[in-house]
């Protein structure tokens, strides 16, 4: 049965409107999480690297000798993988605000962290 999405009432859409700032909040906060967690590989591979210029060898849980490149590597590709799938969940949210009749409009953040995850990939 397909029924045209009509006009929603000023109430419903002004919580439409609060759940779409709600989830653009949400998304900066990943934004910002996945940066931190890139910055923070960046910065314990250099430190990583420091420890192994002086002989230093750090080993992990079960034993395993963690090199600077392991550990900048494991933090970045986490960073990136958190970015992405809050991009993905962000557009979920959007495709169903859309389709409750709230009108298509422009998201800052969305471009952000699309252009921020195509950077770190290039």
């Amino acid at each position: 049965m397909n029924q045209a999405v009509r006009d929603p009432d000023p109430n419903t859409l002004l919580a439409m409107q609060r759940n779409l700032m709600a989830s653009d909040r949400t998304l900066m906060a990943w934004i910002r999480t996945s940066l931190s967690l890139i910055g923070f590989g960046f910065t314990l591979a250099k430190v990583f690297q420091s420890l192994a210029e002086e002989h230093v060898i750090v080993r992990g849980p079960a034993g395993n000798i963690w090199t600077a490149e392991t550990v900048g590597m494991a933090l970045l590709i986490l960073g990136v993988f958190a970015l992405v799938a809050a991009i993905f969940d962000h557009h979920h949210d959007l495709k169903q605000l859309r389709a409750a009749g709230l009108a298509r409009r422009f998201s800052l953040p969305t471009i952000r962290s699309t252009t921020l995850s195509l950077y770190v990939f290039a």
